[in-house]
C-alpha cells in the first residue's frame, strides 16, 4: 500500500515544507453489504438446487459484482496523491487565504467518488460558511467531493478568511472513498501534516509616537566601548601585540619608523524592547479579557513597526507564548523586514494564559535587554515584580514608557512615563473625558495623553 501526500507553500516570504505523511486506514465493513452478499449466495444455492439456470446465473453475476465492489473499495485509496498549496503562510485580520487542493489518481482503476475533509480551527472562516458553524469541535471542516478517472488529476480551490489573531495549525485530513455502489466505504487519515498559518495583529499608524531614548535616533557614539566603528576614525596609537594587521597605519609607520595602528570611536545603535503583558486579570480563575489582550497585541505590533521605521533595533518579551514555542517568548533586538516578521509571529502566538512574569523571562535570556535600551511596557495589568524590575532598569539609565491598554483608568507611576492607549487600541472603551485623559480624535499619537510626575514622588505600585 502506498499513500502519498505533500504540503507545498507558495507565496511571498513563504516557507517551503514537505512534512512526512502517515496514512492510517481500513475498509469499513458495511453490514448491509455483507447481508447482500449472503442473500446472493442463498440465491445461487436455490437456483442450483431447483435447476433454475437463470436464477443461478443472475445470482452468480451479482455475487461477482459484490466481490468486485469490495476489491474496488479496498484499492480506491491506493496511489492517491494530495497536494495542498496555499497563497501565503501569514495574513492580517480580514485577509483572505486561498488553498488549492490537487488530487491525482496514479493508477488505471478509476475512483468513482472521493470525499476530503480538512479541519479548519476556529478563528478561520471558510468562505460560504457561517461563523456559528465553527462551534463544531472548536472549528469547521472543508468538505470536497469529487471523482477521479484513471491517471486523472483534479484541482479544487477554497478560500479562508482570517477572523482572529493567532497561529493556526492545519493539516488534519480525512479521506473517504469506496466502490461504485457505496457498499464498502474506505477511509484514511493523513497524520503529521501540519502547516501553520499566522494571523498577525492589526498594525495601526502612530506617526506622533516618540521614543525618549537617551541618544539620538540611529547610530551614535557611546561612552561604553562595545565595539569600534570603522566609519568613526579617532587617530592613531602605538602598536600593541595582538592588534589586527589590517588596522596598521602604514603611512604613519613609515614616517616615524615605528608601528602605529588606527583607532576608532565606539558606536551603538538605538534599541527598543517591548514588554507585552499577556495576563489580563490579577487572578487566573477569573478568566481573561479578550479585548484587553487584543489591544495589547495591536499596540505592540504598531509600536514595533513604528520603531523599526525610525531605525531602532526592536526586541520583544511576551509571557503568553506556550512552552512548545518558547523561542518566540523573547526576541532579541534586531532590524529589517525579517525582524518584523519574527515579532509579528510571536505576537500572533501569544495567548492569554501566562505562567512566568515578564521580568523572569527577560532575566533568563541573555541579550534580551541591551544596555541603554528604551523599555516599553504594554498591558492592562501590572505585575509588582515586573514593575520593580523596570524601576531598577530605570535607575540604571533605561528610559521606561508605560502604554496602558486596560479598561480601567491608567495607573500612576511617578517615575515612569505613562501613556493612555485605550482610545486608539482598545475597542469600544469609554475613555473618561477630563484634563488628564481624552479620547484621541485621530490616529496621531500626539493626541494621546501622557501622565508624568516628578522623580521625587513615591515609588511605583500596582493598580
Amino acid at each position: 500500500m502506498n499513500m502519498y501526500g505533500t504540503w507545498m507553500v507558495r507565496g511571498p516570504e513563504a516557507r517551503y515544507r514537505r512534512p512526512e505523511l502517515t496514512a492510517a486506514r481500513g475498509t469499513a465493513l458495511n453490514p448491509l453489504g455483507d447481508l447482500f452478499v449472503m442473500l446472493l449466495i442463498i440465491v445461487v444455492i436455490i437456483g442450483a438446487v431447483s435447476h433454475e439456470a437463470l436464477i443461478a446465473a443472475v445470482g452468480v453475476l451479482a455475487f461477482v459484482a459484490a466481490v468486485s465492489s469490495r476489491v474496488w473499495a479496498a484499492l480506491s485509496l491506493e496511489e492517491i496523491t494530495i497536494d495542498r498549496s496555499v497563497s501565503v503562510d501569514h495574513a492580517f485580520q480580514d485577509d483572505e487565504v486561498e488553498i488549492t487542493f490537487t488530487f491525482e489518481n496514479r493508477k488505471p482503476l478509476p475512483v468513482p467518488w472521493l470525499e476530503i475533509f480538512e479541519f479548519v480551527p476556529r478563528g478561520l472562516l471558510i468562505n460560504g460558511h457561517k461563523v456559528v458553524e465553527q462551534a463544531y469541535l472548536g472549528g469547521d471542516e472543508i468538505n470536497i467531493a469529487t471523482s477521479l478517472g484513471g491517471y486523472e488529476r483534479v484541482k479544487v480551490k477554497r478560500k479562508l478568511t482570517a477572523l482572529s489573531r493567532g497561529a493556526y495549525r492545519l493539516g488534519k485530513t480525512r479521506l473517504k472513498s469506496g466502490d461504485l455502489f457505496g457498499l464498502y466505504p474506505s477511509e484514511a487519515t493523513l497524520e503529521q501534516t501540519p502547516w501553520t498559518l499566522y494571523v498577525y495583529p492589526t498594525i495601526k499608524s502612530i506617526p506622533g509616537f516618540s521614543l525618549p531614548a537617551r541618544r539620538p535616533i540611529g547610530d551614535s557614539m557611546s561612552r561604553v566601548r562595545l565595539w569600534d566603528d570603522p566609519s568613526r576614525p579617532a587617530g592613531v596609537r602605538d602598536y600593541r601585540p595582538g592588534d589586527p594587521i589590517k588596522q596598521i597605519d602604514w603611512k604613519t609607520t613609515a614616517r616615524h619608523g615605528e608601528m602605529f595602528v588606527r583607532q576608532f570611536d565606539p558606536s551603538v545603535s538605538e534599541d527598543a524592547v517591548i514588554l507585552a503583558e499577556a495576563s489580563t486579570t490579577t487572578v487566573p480563575w477569573e478568566g481573561y479579557r479578550a479585548d484587553i489582550l487584543e489591544a495589547t497585541m495591536t499596540a505592540a505590533a504598531s509600536i514595533a513597526n513604528h520603531a523599526l521605521d525610525l531605525g531602532y533595533k526592536v526586541g520583544l518579551v511576551s509571557n503568553g507564548v506556550g512552552p512548545s514555542s518558547a523561542s518566540h517568548a523573547v526576541v532579541t533586538p534586531g532590524t529589517g523586514a525579517a525582524q518584523l516578521t519574527t515579532l509579528l509571529e510571536s505576537l500572533a502566538m501569544t495567548h492569554p494564559f501566562s505562567v512566568r512574569s515578564l521580568d523572569e523571562l527577560a532575566r533568563n535570556r541573555r541579550g534580551a535587554i541591551p544596555p541603554g535600551a528604551t523599555l516599553i511596557h504594554i498591558g492592562g495589568i501590572y505585575n509588582p515584580r515586573t514593575m520593580s524590575y523596570l524601576l531598577g532598569l530605570k535607575r540604571a539609565g533605561h528610559p521606561v514608557i508605560i502604554v496602558h491598554t486596560g479598561r480601567e483608568t491608567p495607573p500612576e507611576y511617578p517615575l515612569f512615563e505613562v501613556r493612555d492607549g485605550r482610545g486608539l487600541f482598545l475597542k469600544q472603551c469609554p475613555v473618561p473625558v477630563g484634563p488628564s485623559f481624552r479620547r484621541p480624535e485621530s490616529d496621531n499619537w500626539s493626541d494621546i495623553p501622557v501622565v508624568t510626575a516628578s522623580p521625587e514622588s513615591s515609588k511605583p505600585g500596582g493598580s
